[in-house]
Parts: C-alpha cells; structure tokens; sequence
C-alpha cells in the first residue's frame, strides 16, 4: 500500500480538514527538497530518481498543521513530464509553486502556473527556494517575476516565502502560509457521490489488485461497492488505507490507497476511474468551453489533433470549433472533442490541452456536456444548447439535459453528474419542471418529457412532412400509418399516435382519409379535375360491386393514367372512394352498404361467406374475395374459417 509517513503531532481533537496540496515548479528547483523538509518523508521512491536526483513520477505525503491535513501531491517539473505533473494537479485544493531564487522563472514555471490556472486552482503559496545561493536584491527580482507571471495568467498574487531546505529558512512562515491558504479554500464534499481517479496501480503481497489516487469527491468505506470506469466493471473495497494507515473511510481531500476486490491488476490502467456505480457515463464526444493560453506561438487549426487530458487519464482527439473565432492564443471559444477512446467526465470539470506531440500545454476549459451527437463540419452549430449549460441556472441546465436525452430518462445520479446539480437536489428540480410546464406527461410515454424535446420533434416531424410532399408531388399526402411509425421510432414505440392526435389537434397536419399533410400541401383541384373526380366517383356509384380497374374507367380514355391515378387517391383521401388495393376501387356508399349487410346477417345469425354475399350483391369472386380481405385488414370483420364475424361485436 502507498506508505508515507508524518513527522508531526497527532492530530488535534476534532474533524480536521482535509485538502491536498499540489507542488508545482520547473525541474531542479528544490520541489521535492522542499516537501521533505516541511513533511520529514522523501517522495522520490524509484531508484532511477535517487540516481538522476530528479522526480519522475507522482510522490506522495502527509503533512499536518493545526487543523488542517495536507495530502501532499509531488509533481515532477521536467518537461517530459508535464503529463504526470497535470495528473497529479487533479483535484488539488492549494497549490505550492517552488521558483529557485538563482534561477527564478524557467519555461516549466510558466506552463505549471498555466495549468493550475486551466485547472482552476485559485489558492497558492509561491516558495521561493535555494534563498541561500542568492542575495536579497535577486530574490526580490524574483518575487516580481513570479507576481508578474501570476498576474499574466489571472491568479490572485499568492503570499510569497523565502525558504532553504538546507538551513530550515522560512519553513516556519511557509507553514503558516499554507494554512491561511487552506482557510480560504473550499474542501470539496465528503458527501454525496464518489469519485476516484486512480494514479498508481499494483499488487499488494497477500492483498491483490491496490489503486492509489486522490479522492474527488465523496467518502467510500470497506465492504462498498465501485465502478471501474470506463470498462463499466463492478468492484467491492476490500480495505482502505490513507498515507500508510488504515482507515475505515477515505474522504474528499485525502489521498487513498484502496485494495479491490473482482478485478484483476491487468484490467486497471492509471487514468480509470472507480465512483459511485451509475453516476459517469464513457463518452467520446465532449462539448466544452475551451480557454487557449496567451503564450502560444500560433493559432489553433480546426480539427487539430490534440491531447485531451482529464482526471488522471489523456486521451488523443481533435478538436471541431462551434463558431468563429477559434484558438487564437488568449481567447475563450466553445468547442467539441471527438476522442480516439473513451473518458469519464461530469459537467464543470475542468481539463487540459496539450499539442499532440505532448510538446507544450496549448490549454484547458470546462466540460458542459459529454456522449453529444457528432458535429458535422459544414454543420453551422446552433451553441444554444451549449449556452443553456453554461447558464448558472441550475434548471435551465437540467432541461437542457433532459432535451438532450429526449424520451429517454436518465437516473438522478447521471443526472447529477450531467449537470452539477447536488444528486439530493434532482428530485425537487424536476418536479419544479412539471409545475412549470417545461415537463409534460404523453400518453404512452414511460418518463415525461421536456416541452423543448416535444416541440423539436413535432417540428421535425413537419419538416419530413414537408420533404415528402416535396418527394412525392402526386401524392394526397403520406400514408397516415407510415407517418406514425416515424413518430414512433424517433420517439418510443406507443407514442406516435398520440404526437400524431397533438399535431392534428394543433392544425399543424389535415388528414385526408387515410393520408396526412400539411395544410398548405393539401391538394388543390382544378375545375377540370374536380369534374374528372365527380364523373369517377359516379362511374364507381353506379358499378357498384363489379367496379371498373382504374384504366377502364370511361374517362381513363380522355386523360393521362398519372392524372387519373392522383385523382383516384384524392377521392380515397377525401372519403368518396375506399381503395381496396391497387387496382380495385369501391365507391364509400357501396362500402358502407357491404357493411351494414353483414351486421344484418350477422344479426339473424346466417352465416357471412364469400358465396353468400357474392349472391346477395350481385357480383363475383374476382371482386368479393379481395374487398372481404380489405374489410379484415381494417378491423371490421376477421376471418374464423370460411366465414366472417364481426371484429368488434
């Protein structure tokens, strides 16, 4: 397990704070000097970085002063390592910027304070080390350089301490330092859900799979169970150690070491995630608010392949602008990420972009929404969606994830993580939707539904109206049945029918027999084919049960088959005509007569068969067959052997 021990007292009687402490400094500049000196432990553990005098990977301590319990994050400061160093900054609550008095601002110092800016780390304490290889004069020049720097990059100015790791200077006054910036900083919550982001993976002798990391957010205890995140896998805490010792629950602001229970070594990778199951969803689409550091050299391309690092993780994507004015060095822009793999992310969280080739920090943001749809290119985006979430009302962002997830309803937790809202708060902010009517219950519909996804659909389903009379200019209108299985599929099955009665009910769609239009599209007659129409439905009258086929008709000989043929449907459509099938058509009164006939019959018992009616009515197999199986299809009669009985008696 992690081990790292204290020099300190005991802690005082009460609940200390707990906060981590992050370092953060360009390489050889007394970092990992400086966090042995205040906290008794040296971090640099591997043999290469006892032999290189230099830190390559996270080291890890404790430090206690009064009340407050620093879990120590040592980063390394060479470049190559800035991944590393952005991994450990996450999560930090104060920052400690170490700048060498003999050598003061180095490239690295500029990008860490960049990061932690990016990051959102608002309480630091710079130490100026090595005070003893310099005289007053420079540090002094030093103090105005980093002030300069912080200022730059629109951090506060942080106190400043002059210290010497080898004489003990200004340890004292560090430690004082570091415990005003504490009092100033926001402990994140040790309630609620969990988060994890593992830095460290190993196998514990007698122990199994061991995860080390800082802990976000929320408490976690022996026995509970994890979700190894992004491979969605179930995991029990076996036990829970913090620095070295056990714990019966680890908390936000502490450093964690956790031996898991249903996992395999090989199944973790440092830069997963356990939390609490069901609350982060793997996405690998992230539409964020991207700031771009005022240091670089260039503008950001469109569709620049970059790192995108968050948590512990880095993944490699590109990044498709939502506007214009994209990626000149100081500005804000909103954006996607389209990632080669998936991440874990919630809203508000706060990431890093690094060039590619992993050569310099370019920049950092905020998430506000992960799993969105791919943005196209020539897609000029609509960023109101966007702008929703970055609003600080809280229910504006719940009903634009409530949009987004359309006729789907995601749990509280997923939620909570979506939107920043406390998962405790869910419940009430939805029901504060409903009251006011920006949730609306759709018979049929599982969940209700925000009134903007409704709307957004109901407008869709025009707009394929409208392409279909467009497609289809013969044509009265789509088949009705056809236009609620789009409605159907686009929202749940069951629900078309009842979108379909709102836009009938709304004027927004006519229909017309059995087809559906939109109004302006309804068909519109000259006089001439109202004519042609009226002699065909009378042809139709007075044929009765032997109806002409369509070609027969005595005006089919006049005019063109197509024209013919869209009259026919506007006839169907407008209720003179049934269409049995393609080339037979009854005239409506002769369906109706048909239709009162086998009640009557049905009625005085007498068996309704195609022999009988093909008597009774005075025509043919060829016509009575067919029309029988028209009226099954539309559920006036069914079929029981060779006989009908009514569908619905």
């Amino acid at each position: 397990m992690e081990t790292v021990t204290n020099s300190d007292a005991t802690p005082p009687v009460g609940a200390p704070r707990h906060l981590i402490l992050g370092t953060a400094g360009h390489i050889a500049h007394g970092k990992t000097a400086l966090v042995k000196a205040l906290t008794g432990t040296d971090t640099d553990r591997l043999p290469e970085e006892k032999r290189r005098g230099v830190t390559i990977e996270l080291g890890f301590a404790q430090m206690m002063i009064d009340d407050v319990v620093f879990g120590v994050v040592d980063v390394p400061g060479h470049e190559r390592f800035v991944r590393t160093m952005v991994s450990g900054a996450t999560g930090i609550d104060v920052a400690l910027l170490v700048v060498a008095a003999d050598d003061s601002v180095m490239p690295q110092t500029v990008e860490h304070v960049e990061i932690l800016a990016l990051l959102g780390v608002r309480r630091g304490v710079v130490a100026i080390t090595k005070t003893d290889l310099a005289d007053d004069d420079l540090v002094q020049l030093v103090r105005e350089d980093v002030a300069q720097l912080l200022r730059d990059n629109g951090l506060p100015d942080w106190p400043t301490v002059g210290t010497s790791s080898t004489t003990g200077t200004g340890l004292n006054e560090l430690r004082r330092a570091l415990v005003q910036a504490a009092a100033d900083a926001t402990e994140s919550a040790s309630t609620g859900v969990f988060r994890l982001a593992v830095d460290r993976v190993f196998t514990g002798a007698g122990r199994g799979t061991v995860v080390t990391g800082s802990v976000l957010q929320g408490t976690v205890a022996p026995g509970d169970m994890l979700e190894l995140l992004p491979r969605g896998l179930s995991v029990r805490v076996r036990d829970a150690q913090t620095h070295g010792h056990e714990a019966s629950a680890v908390q936000a602001g502490q450093r964690a070491a956790l031996n898991l229970i249903g996992v395999d070594r090989a199944q973790i990778n440092p830069g997963d995630e356990l939390a609490t199951p069901g609350y982060l969803t793997p996405a690998q689409i992230v539409d964020v608010h991207a700031r771009f550091v005022r240091s670089l050299s260039r503008d950001i391309k469109p569709l620049s392949r970059v790192r995108f690092a968050v948590g512990t993780a880095e993944v490699v994507g590109r990044i498709v602008p939502h506007g214009d004015g994209f990626g000149r060095p100081g500005t804000e822009s909103l954006a996607q990420l389209r990632l080669a793999g998936p991440v874990v992310v919630e809203f508000g969280q706060r990431f890093i972009l690094r060039h590619e080739n992993a050569s310099r920090t370019i920049g950092g943001g905020t998430v506000l929404r992960f799993g969105s749809r791919r943005k196209r290119r020539a897609f000029v985006a609509n960023t109101g969606g966007l702008e929703a979430m970055q609003s600080g009302d809280a229910l504006r962002r719940l009903d634009e994830v409530l949009r987004m997830a359309r006729f789907e309803r995601p749990s509280e937790l997923a939620l909570s993580a979506a939107t920043g809202i406390h998962v405790d708060q869910i419940a009430e902010r939805l029901r504060q939707l409903e009251q006011g009517g920006r949730l609306l219950t759709i018979a049929g519909c599982s969940v209700p539904v925000s009134a903007t996804t409704l709307d957004d659909l109901l407008v869709r389903a025009e707009r394929w109206l409208e392409r279909f009379h467009q497609g289809n200019p013969e044509e009265p209108g789509c088949l009705t049945d056809r236009f609620i299985g789009w409605l159907d599929r686009k929202s749940q099955k069951g629900v078309g029918r009842p979108l379909f009665e709102r836009l009938v009910d709304a004027g927004r769609v006519k229909v017309l027999g059995k087809y559906v239009c939109l109004p302006e599209f309804a068909p519109a007659l000259s006089k001439q084919d109202e004519r042609i129409m009226a002699d065909m439905v009378r042809e139709f009258e007075e044929t009765g049960f032997q109806p002409p086929a369509p070609n027969r008709l005595r005006v089919a000989a006049r005019f063109d088959a197509r024209r013919i043929e869209r009259l026919l449907k506007i006839a169907a459509a407008h209720g003179a005509l049934v269409c049995v099938d393609a080339n037979i058509y009854l005239a409506a009164l002769a369906e109706a007569k048909l239709r009162d006939t086998i009640r009557d019959m049905v009625a005085t018992g007498e068996e309704v068969t195609v022999s009988v009616l093909r008597g009774r009515l005075n025509t043919s197999r060829k016509y009575m067959v067919p029309i029988l199986e028209h009226l099954d299809r539309v559920g006036f009669t069914r079929r029981a052997g060779d006989t009908r009985v009514l569908a619905n008696p």
